[in-house]
């Protein structure tokens, strides 16, 4: 579905998880809605980013490809941010690791094969992670650019905090100090009430990356 008005053209998808359902009975089903909105001519800058990338490498991410879809997700990051954003890789799983900080995205080059060598392994510290990011934020200050983060996970929280609430509320306190946080839910089995609760308490954006072949368009959208 496409509309017109005098600034922009809006068009308007609905996508199922599978295009199977059973007849006879009541069936519930994922969708995504993609809303694409183009411009008509007008050309607009975009704040500059310090953006931290949070990839969950835990166990579970290891089944179903969902590693492999989020570094290639994070590898998209990088090749369309503006050479003169900042960016900063954080990794999980039971401990947090400082990937790159600091880094000019004009840089990206560099950064590819840091990010194929994560492997998966252990259990899932999203709040250390989070924690991480937020620090790394506070220690490198840009005037003038927007401060980010991008959680990349199945939400499948199992050390430090764990609970949606919990979650949420320490997001929340983030974005009081104006982080903003997205996050991409990767696999069918991703647990939405926690990835969606950390968008909205985030002041952002919730995507499912459900296959790999969505990654560019939703980051995009980022």
């Amino acid at each position: 579905m496409t509309s017109n008005n005098a600034l922009a053209d809006i068009e308007l998808r609905c996508i199922p998880d599978n295009s199977y359902a059973l007849s006879g009975i009541l069936n519930t089903k994922k969708v995504r809605f993609d809303i694409e909105t183009k411009s008509k001519g007008e050309t607009v800058k975009r704040t500059p980013l310090n953006l931290v990338l949070l990839l969950d490498h835990s166990g579970s991410m290891q089944s179903d490809n969902k590693l492999t879809f989020a570094k290639k997700a994070v590898i998209s990051v990088l090749k369309l941010l503006n050479d003169d954003d900042i960016v900063h890789l954080v990794a999980y799983d039971n401990d947090v690791s400082i990937i790159f900080e600091n880094a000019r995205a004009f840089s990206r080059e560099h950064l590819y094969s840091l990010v194929d060598d994560i492997e998966a392994n252990g259990s899932t510290n999203i709040s250390g992670a989070i924690d991480v990011g937020a620090n790394l934020l506070e220690k490198h200050v840009y005037n003038g650019y927007s401060r980010r983060m991008f959680l990349f996970s199945d939400g499948q929280a199992n050390v430090g905090l764990k609970t949606r609430a919990e979650l949420t509320s320490l997001v929340a306190k983030y974005n009081a100090q104006g982080i903003i946080t997205d996050s991409f839910g990767i696999g069918a089995d991703f647990d939405s009430e926690i990835m969606k609760g950390i968008a909205d308490a985030g002041g952002a954006r919730f995507y499912f990356l459900a296959s790999s072949d969505v990654i560019e368009l939703l980051v995009t959208k980022a």
